[in-house]
């Protein structure tokens, strides 16, 4: 039997602890190399060289056969013994892999032709012992080997040098990297280091709403994870990439409640223009000048609300003097100003010079609600570094995020980026773990992951800066249940903006036009001495009769129209969103079973908004439970104080079950008054709630106490269903038999649809949803109650398919066949 010797080295991976239940599998359990200076193994004829040692499980298989078979004696086990320690004590000073194969090859051969000989219990037990050692040395070189092939070529290093690495860093394939240790949440969005692309797309559009269209997504610039252990033990993973993000954020919403009165406006439009001979001086004598200051109605100036004119424009002066070019013109039939620029006289619109009710559309008084919305556009370039270090008890994790972001139309952009410079000097996170002479535990808590995910990020925020640090033990071969698994910390500190809503409420008064202006009189003439035309003109107190003046020329004409409108009264609640600083320290204590999150930060808003809290959650196995409660200083409607409580009981098997829950919600400093007009804001609440799950179908019930606490809801008892059609379609609906609140949803339903079934699958989905406006009734007795339909579509695709999910390609699926043949082949011998 032949046995080949190279000479290797490996980076070893991470070891994913995953519990379920109580059992515990490990992702990857990768033991590491003893730390032994082999001297053939540091001897190589090129640096750039890479050695293998490949023990085959025939040798071992084939030699463990053997002296299971020896029978005890004393006087015949000398040469195989003397064979055996030699090879035991000087296999590692060898000159070269050729003389160490060859000590195989001559052991083997020896044991083979000495079938016969008998051992004494002494050495058998000293060759047992020989046996053991190189399964155990076989088992080690194998996953070498199999680690070796993992990774991309790397140079040799000297064990005996003065390098700080054993195995320096190097790019790790991606797909050989579990996705679990490298995903995080950046701005609201998880990634990996598998993460490529995703784009989305959604139009939302209504009877009472504009249409809304939003479009973004995620780009990775860059990325890469690289690998190494020191000399004195420290495994290292170093994950960093670069992101590009643009998302479509709202800007405002404006909501207008109004009265429709139908009326009737009366408009007109006077032309006049009076010219006679000059009066006074020598250089105007014979010539003619106006009788009237030009005086027009500048129409771009018209009020949009109430049609009155704002600017009326002076074109010419009293007893300015007319071109003979203009005066030609003012003879030629209608209403004319001049020539060549010159405008003389007065053409007055006044398109709104009164009202009464009614139109010929009707009488009818009625009211109506619009909803519009308007959005803007945030890009975002980040860079996020991960470092994960382990030794041989404990795993550490630093994570830096640095964030560069442009809100467009943002009232505080100056603010906003003076903030962003911070990332110019604040520094990466790196964390520290002490080295030692022990072997290193790639078996890193997973609860280490799940920490420094689940730490407390402000929603709707983006991320300008982000450092934070985590700690936990590694798991130990003894562990067999969840409980046993040491918790982990992670702290963070996070700096970035988020968005304060200011709300207020406009007075609105208009007329809406609802037809086109339509003549009902028209009437005018023009001429001279000789005509029936009569003027008088008045300015600044002075009189001008045509009847007075020497060869007077006149031009007077009148139109009166009218125009069907409403007269529009109501309210407009407005909500204007910007984005302020906002900085935050958090942590979170994560358990297998429990999670314990604190935190406190401030928002620097127009009134600075300092805020603390903390929440719990534990599992009981079926039984959930979670608390929590959180202060604020100078809250708003949407930043408050409160208390909460949730309790779940699972009852049945996992895919067939029946789920009890309560919830309580307890806010009792929320704002109730936009500017000086009290508008109560209840968020307090007490709900039961059962849900049962049978397969592909699910269906709940939740009902909603509205006298239990102060200040909560309004009664409410909703009913909602979940049909899966296979694993591509899904359907859900609610609908809410009892609703007393003033502004409700009454039913709706979404559907989705992937075509495929990756995460990244192109994804559509549809929703539908049936808003109900009851405001009671007027002053006369008219009902305020408005019925909303909102539709949105939703469609999203990205790239790379399962980028939470382990890579199994081709090759790993081979390798997969290949260890499972091998294991069928070891239990036939």
């Amino acid at each position: 039997m032949t046995v080949k010797i190279k000479l290797c080295i490996f980076i070893p991976s991470f070891s994913i602890w995953l519990a379920s239940g109580n059992h515990i599998a490990s992702a990857k359990n990768v033991n590491y190399l003893l730390k032994e200076k082999n001297e053939s193994c540091s001897k190589g004829t090129n640096e750039d060289k890479k050695h293998h040692l490949v023990c085959k499980n025939a040798f071992r298989e084939n030699l463990r056969a053997k002296f299971k078979h020896y029978r005890y004696h004393n006087n015949q086990s000398k040469p195989k013994i003397e064979s055996i320690e030699w090879f035991d004590n000087n296999h590692q000073n060898l000159p070269d892999k050729e003389q160490l194969s060859s000590s195989f090859n001559n052991l083997n051969a020896s044991l083979l032709n000495q079938k016969s000989y008998k051992l004494a219990q002494q050495n058998f037990i000293s060759s047992n012992n020989f046996i053991q050692k190189i399964k155990k040395r076989k088992q080690q070189l194998n996953l070498i080997k199999r680690i070796s092939q993992q990774r991309k070529p790397v140079k040799v290093i000297n064990l005996n040098s003065n390098s700080t690495y054993i195995l320096p860093p190097t790019v790790a394939a991606p797909e050989k990297i579990h996705p679990f240790t490298t995903t995080l949440p950046l701005n609201d969005v998880p990634i990996s280091h598998l993460t490529d692309w995703e784009l989305y797309t959604s139009s939302t559009f209504g009877d009472d709403n504009n249409t809304s269209i939003s479009a973004g997504g995620i780009l990775k610039l860059s990325g890469q994870v690289t690998e190494s252990v020191t000399q004195n033990n420290i495994y290292t993973v170093d994950q960093k990439g670069s992101y590009l993000q643009l998302q479509r954020i709202r800007q405002n919403r404006k909501v207008e409640l109004t009265r429709n009165e139908p009326q009737t406006i009366l408009g007109m439009q006077m032309q006049m223009s009076f010219v006679a001979s000059c009066l006074t001086g020598e250089d105007i004598e014979g010539q003619k000048c106006s009788y009237t200051p030009g005086l027009i109605t500048d129409r771009n100036s018209i009020d949009p609300d109430f049609f009155v004119p704002t600017r009326i424009v002076q074109t010419s002066n009293m007893n300015e003097v007319v071109t003979p070019e203009s005066l030609a013109v003012m003879r030629l039939p209608g209403f004319q100003t001049g020539a060549n620029g010159q405008e003389i006289g007065l053409d007055l619109y006044f398109p709104n010079a009164g009202a009464f009710p009614g139109n010929t559309q009707g009488n009818q008084v009625f009211y109506d609600r619009k909803e519009e919305i308007n959005n803007t556009q945030i890009g975002l370039y980040s860079k996020v570094r991960q470092i994960v270090k382990a030794n041989h008890k404990k795993a550490v994790i630093g994570r830096t995020i640095r964030g560069f972001g442009l809100v467009t139309d943002s009232d505080n952009l100056l603010l906003n980026s003076a903030v962003q410079l911070g990332n110019l000097v604040l520094p990466d996170v790196k964390p520290r773990i002490a080295g030692s002479i022990k072997k290193v535990n790639t078996n890193i808590n997973r609860n280490l992951f799940l920490a420094a995910n689940a730490v407390r990020i402000p929603t709707s925020s983006y991320t300008f800066y982000q450092a934070g640090i985590g700690s936990a033990e590694s798991l130990k071969p003894g562990i067999k249940k969840r409980s046993q698994i040491p918790r982990a910390k992670f702290n963070s500190l996070w700096i970035g903006i988020s968005p304060i809503i200011e709300r207020r409420i406009e007075k609105i008064t208009r007329y809406q036009p609802t037809g086109n202006q339509r003549i009902i009189s028209n009437s005018g003439g023009e001429g001279g001495v000789d005509s029936n035309v009569s003027l008088l003109s008045v300015v600044n107190g002075e009189n001008f009769a045509a009847n007075e003046i020497e060869d007077f020329y006149g031009q007077i004409y009148l139109t009166n129209f009218a125009q069907d409108v409403n007269l529009v009264t109501g309210n407009r609640f407005v909500e204007d969103i910007k984005y302020y600083p906002h900085i935050s320290l958090t942590g979170n204590v994560q358990g297998s079973f429990d999670s314990w999150k604190y935190y406190t930060g401030v928002i620097a808003g127009q009134e600075i908004k300092a805020y603390a809290g903390s929440d719990y959650t534990r599992n009981f196995g079926n039984l959930n439970i979670s608390t929590g409660a959180i202060g604020y200083i100078n809250p708003d409607r949407d930043y408050y104080s409160q208390v909460y409580g949730n309790l779940s009981q699972k009852i049945g098997s996992r895919k067939t079950n029946l789920v009890l829950s309560s919830r309580l919600n307890y806010a009792w400093d929320r704002e109730n008054r936009i500017g000086n007009i009290e508008s109560e804001a209840p968020a307090s609440f007490v709900t039961i709630g059962a849900r049962a799950n049978l397969g592909n179908v699910s269906f709940g019930l939740v009902n909603y106490f509205d006298d239990i606490l102060p200040d909560s809801v309004d009664k409410t008892l909703l009913a909602d269903i979940a049909i899966n059609f296979g694993e591509n379609f899904r359907l859900s609906g609610y609908y809410t038999p009892i609703n007393e609140a003033s502004s409700r949803s009454r039913y709706g339903a979404t559907a989705q649809l992937r075509l495929g079934g990756k995460y990244n699958s192109p994804t559509l989905s549809l929703s539908w949803i049936n808003n109900d406006y009851d405001l009671g009734q007027d002053s006369d007795g008219i009902k305020l109650r408005f019925t909303d339909n909102v539709f949105k579509v939703l469609f999203r695709i990205g790239g790379v398919g399962n980028p939470f999910n382990k890579v199994d390609n081709k090759r790993i699926l081979r390798r997969k066949r290949k260890n499972l043949i091998d294991r069928l082949l070891r239990g036939r011998t």
